[in-house]
């Protein structure tokens, strides 16, 4: 028993010293590097404010598509870029879905594609009093640029055609045809992008690099870690919302049963509330924790991240804690609609709920359904899809590719000592459809800190704009 308790007690400190020695070795690569931005062209604010002003939103309903303001957005676009629509044909998919082509000197490179989409969400009618500046006034103060859609993501359209403009009034000619790729209802249904990849298709296209909106640089996620991280997205969670119905003899409300289609229905919730799926560590998470855990200036937490053989679990269930990195380990479920009752002296009938999931890769719509239904585990409540959008978790982009290299050496050009990791994306975007024609689909755009997507206040720095026209002019030239 000694000789057992020896040994253990060797073995625990060697763990432990393997551990340090570890976590030691694991130092920052040495970034620190002189950032030096190139201006923003003149007329470059002027043309992002124009652009918000331009109320380009798209309602869940098609039939209330905005047709006019759609096309004065394009007149917009032809008048501010002239060079770009003198020298770049342009392809118009479904209306308001464009392409520029912008050839190259050796087509025997397939070809870049830099993409966007201009549609935004709609500003609530009663938040609008709580904004500091007119939502579609596209207001310069502060040094940001204020209303709906300049982040999300018109920052990335305009910064792509000012870089476009400026680099054909040099009369510069890429190496690598380059395609710029617009869409007009990511917001919605994301039906425009299906159809520009349809379409990409029949042409018997295939893409090298393609660059998307989507994973940021953030200076507040992590307050042990004192530089900027730049989170590069190369891969997205799925989506499925599930429709749980229950139907229940109603009546009066002077007399009620002992429970009701709404008692029943809040109880299922409850459940998956409680109960969510398990978690699990993904390639794409775990080389992000790698990549940000030199970096950490909390001994205990470099530790764990540098020891992941060991300490997984403990990293996982700290990240659990909180929404925003929950989101990273696991399938999440949430009810987002709860509709029931006509009048309060009247017991409804039916009581229907939404619930939301976002997928991790290596699940997929059907292990959410299974799992919701044998959590609820209620014979009076109906299960089915909401088949308005639903999508299985995307194919990953190598870290170790060309494709991210790429991309990472364009955010080490703009953003000075940053760390540049790896991300999935928990959100959905154009370019997942893009994966189907390309290997290289990366989600980038290099905001700070943004605030105000799809809620109040949306507004994006200055500066921000100044490293996005930088960002894509170094894609651009191939540098």
């Amino acid at each position: 028993m000694k000789r057992f308790i020896s040994v253990l007690g060797i073995a625990t400190v060697a763990i432990v010293a393997i551990l340090i020695f570890r976590t030691i070795l694991n130092k920052p690569v040495n970034n620190v590097k002189e950032v030096v931005l190139a201006p923003l062209p003149a007329n470059a604010i002027e043309h992002m404010s124009a652009a918000i002003q331009l109320r380009t939103e798209t309602p869940n309903d098609e039939y209330q598509f905005d047709t006019a303001t759609f096309i004065k957005y394009r007149k917009f676009l032809e008048t501010s870029y002239p060079l770009v629509h003198k020298l770049l044909p342009r392809t118009i998919v479904d209306s308001f879905n464009y392409i520029y082509e912008w050839k190259g000197s050796d087509t025997s490179i397939l070809p870049m594609v830099l993409m966007a989409h201009y549609d935004v969400v709609p500003v609530e009618a009663s938040a609008v009093k709580l904004w500091h500046a007119k939502p579609y006034g596209g207001e310069v103060k502060e040094n940001y640029i204020w209303g709906r859609g300049v982040l999300d993501d018109k920052s990335s359209m305009i910064s792509i055609l000012e870089a476009a403009e400026a680099q054909l009034q040099k009369g510069f000619q890429p190496k690598q045809t380059i395609l710029l790729c617009f869409g007009a209802d990511e917001e919605s249904s994301g039906k425009g992008a299906t159809a520009v990849v349809k379409y990409f298709k029949s042409q018997h296209k295939r893409f090298d690099l393609v660059v998307d909106e989507g994973g940021e640089i953030s200076t507040e996620d992590n307050k042990s870690i004192k530089a900027p991280i730049a989170s590069i997205g190369v891969g997205e969670k799925g989506y499925v919302t599930l429709v749980l119905t229950v139907q229940k003899a109603g009546g009066h409300s002077s007399i009620p049963a002992s429970s009701t289609a709404i008692d029943i229905l809040s109880n299922a919730i409850a459940k998956v509330s409680q109960h969510p799926m398990e978690t699990k560590l993904t390639a794409p998470i775990e080389a992000y924790l790698k990549s940000i855990s030199a970096y950490n200036d909390n001994f205990m937490e470099k530790m764990a991240l540098s020891n992941l053989w060991l300490l997984e679990s403990k990293v996982v269930n700290k990240m659990t804690e909180q929404p925003t990195t929950n989101a990273l380990v696991r399938t999440t479920l949430v009810p987002t609609v709860f509709n029931s009752g006509v009048r309060d002296n009247v017991i409804p009938t039916f009581a229907t709920a939404y619930i939301n999931s976002r997928i991790l890769p290596g699940q997929s719509s059907k292990d959410v359904f299974d799992y919701v239904q044998k959590v609820v585990n209620d014979t009076n409540i109906k299960i089915t899809y909401y088949k308005n959008y639903m999508t299985e978790p995307s194919p990953t982009t190598d870290v170790n590719s060309k494709y991210y290299k790429r991309v990472e050496k364009a955010v080490r050009s703009v953003v000075k000592d940053v760390v540049v990791a790896p991300m999935l994306m928990v959100g959905a975007t154009d370019s997942r459809n893009y994966r189907e024609v390309s290997d290289g689909v990366v989600n980038f755009s290099p905001l700070t800190n943004a605030k105000g997507f799809h809620g109040i206040d949306e507004r994006m720095q200055i500066s921000d704009f100044e490293k996005c026209f930088n960002f894509y002019t170094l894609l651009i030239k191939g540098e």
